[in-house]
Formats: C-alpha cells, sequence, structure tokens
C-alpha cells in the first residue's frame, strides 16, 4: 500500500456555520467531493466555540441564524489574528442581509438556494485558484 500520496497531498478544511441542516447538506457534499475535510455546526455561537480553538481555511457562514448572528460571527473571524486567512463565504436568503459591512468582511456573498454542482465548481476553484490559504501554514 502506497501512503505517501495521501500524506503529501494537503487538506483543505472547511467550517459550515448554517442554522438549517439541508443547507448544511448541501454545503457539506459540495466541500467534500471538492476534496475539503468538512467540520460543521448548527448555531453562530458553536460556531465562535469551535472558531477559538482552530483556524480552517474556508468558512461558509449563514448569516440569518438564531441567537448569534452570521454577521456577529463575521465580525468576531475578522478581528482575530489567527483568521487573517481564512476565506469567508457568506450565504443569505435575504438580499437586504448584505449590507456594504458584511461585504467588506466577506470574501464572497452568495445568495440561496445554492446548486450543489455550481457551489462544488466554486469551491474546487477557490482551492485550485489558490486563494485559499495554504493548509501547511
Amino acid at each position: 500500500m502506497n501512503t505517501s500520496n495521501s500524506q503529501s497531498r494537503p487538506s483543505y478544511s472547511a467550517l459550515i456555520v448554517d442554522d438549517n441542516w439541508f443547507n448544511r447538506d448541501i454545503f457539506r457534499i459540495a466541500l467534500e467531493s471538492a476534496g475539503y475535510v468538512v467540520t460543521e455546526t448548527d448555531s453562530g455561537g458553536d460556531g465562535m466555540n469551535i472558531l477559538r480553538q482552530q483556524t480552517f481555511n474556508l468558512l461558509i457562514l449563514d448569516l440569518q441564524m438564531p441567537t448569534v448572528d452570521g454577521k456577529t460571527v463575521l465580525r468576531a473571524v475578522r478581528a482575530e489574528p489567527m483568521h487573517k486567512k481564512m476565506h469567508v463565504v457568506v450565504v443569505t436568503a435575504n438580499a437586504h442581509m448584505a449590507t456594504s459591512d458584511v461585504d467588506a468582511l466577506a470574501d464572497h456573498v452568495l445568495y440561496k438556494p445554492i446548486n450543489v454542482i455550481e457551489f462544488s465548481e466554486f469551491v474546487r476553484g477557490l482551492k485550485n485558484a489558490s486563494v485559499l490559504p495554504s493548509p501547511l501554514g
């Protein structure tokens, strides 16, 4: 068994923060098909807790969630030096939530509903275009 291939290939990681299980499934399927290792949570508060402990190459963040919304998470992420290089994709079903401050803080804003094939191509393109921080540091 040749393991040098899997060891030499860096893995990209993504965190999905969305309160809707169906959307998380779509994002997870697309991300995994593009070669990402995926962590997911259904709340902004849990997302912030996860982000206090580790960083990811890519954050997929829903804006409209109960208790701790995506804007709060986005502001916290951008204020943390450890997440400076993390690429953030904000997703929303409500165009009015994509305000100028969200546009300024997010790398991309996408609107729901999300097409799993198009989203998979999008995240694969991010990885292949080297716009994501290297998983090796």
